[in-house]
């Protein structure tokens, strides 16, 4: 008997959690928030290839080519830290010609990076890079040297937009707002300023060529966050 009567207690326990679920008031905003700061880093990737008779005279070639290269950069007062030039790849190549495969040699690949805290040399080591023979400016890409200060405060700048609006909706329709009851949050990826601008005006730069060295302008970074939160929503009777 004592069984038969905690049933239907436990029904009408769930019924009115069910009840009191549906009947909640809640209240739900998207905050924003954004940082856009200049950029003050750029970020030079390239590439390297040859291709020989054998492996060893193909690495040869990337490497004498990357050493010259480097010495450029000491002599440009570019640290060693700001340089990563460890890989390279060695793959046999071939030629179809007629349905068949012919041997054509072994080519060799070498990619650098170089990050210049001082934007005003790029033109310069792009310059380098092709007179030692590095073909391959494969992307240049502009980044701020403080990026996770502005990422931090683009994070409390959304925190704060979800308040101000779930308080300033809740005050327009009469009522208060109640405690956070969920919070959705993905963090954003921060833009990298990736495009170059070229532009006719006269550069920083100053070279003794004759011909006018390119003019990179990149764009402004913006660093952005966004978090959605739901609040309970108090009404006064």
């Amino acid at each position: 008997m004592r069984n038969v009567l905690l049933l239907p207690l436990l029904f009408l326990s769930l019924s009115c959690q069910a009840h009191d679920e549906t009947d909640r008031r809640l209240i739900s905003t998207n905050g924003y928030g954004e940082v856009t700061v200049p950029a003050d880093t750029a970020i030079l990737e390239l590439s390297v290839r040859a291709t020989r008779k054998s492996g060893q005279e193909a690495k040869r070639d990337v490497d004498d080519r990357v050493n010259a290269f480097i010495d450029q950069l000491k002599a440009m007062s570019i640290s060693q830290d700001d340089l990563v030039a460890s890989s390279i790849r060695i793959y046999p190549r071939y030629e179809h010609t007629n349905s068949n495969r012919l041997f054509s040699g072994y080519e060799a690949i070498r990619q650098l990076t170089v990050t210049l805290k001082d934007m005003t040399q790029l033109t310069e080591v792009m310059d380098q890079a092709l007179a030692q023979r590095l073909e391959g400016i494969d992307n240049v890409r502009y980044e701020n040297s403080e990026m996770p200060k502005h990422i931090q405060a683009a994070h409390l700048l959304a925190i704060s937009d979800s308040k101000s609006k779930a308080e300033a909706l809740a005050k327009a329709y009469g009522a208060e707002l109640g405690p956070v009851v969920r919070i959705d949050y993905h963090r954003n990826t921060p833009p990298s300023g990736d495009m170059m601008k070229a532009s006719g005006m006269e550069t920083m730069m100053v070279r003794s060529s004759a011909a006018r060295p390119g003019t990179y302008l990149p764009d402004e970074i913006t660093y952005s966050d966004n978090i959605q939160v739901s609040f309970d929503l108090i009404i006064s009777p």
